[in-house]
């Protein structure tokens, strides 16, 4: 597994008061985007729960690596 020393925190940029799950927005990506994967690794819904996006071993679709 990598090592993982920063963590980058995203705004998805939905609209206020939209509930979009991991699902959602892995649908949109891969639709608009053209990524293989949601961009982001956890998704933090507005009730506070967390769903899991993007695998751990996936540099985040937004994150250039820095080597």
């Amino acid at each position: 597994m990598r090592t993982i020393d920063t963590l980058i925190i995203h705004c998805s940029a939905s609209r206020e008061g939209q509930d979009m799950t991991a699902a959602d927005i892995d649908r949109m990506h891969r639709q608009q985007n053209g990524w293989q994967a949601i961009g982001y690794h956890y998704v933090i819904r507005p009730d506070g729960s967390v769903e899991k996006g993007r695998p751990d071993e996936m540099v985040g679709a937004a994150c250039q690596r820095m080597e």
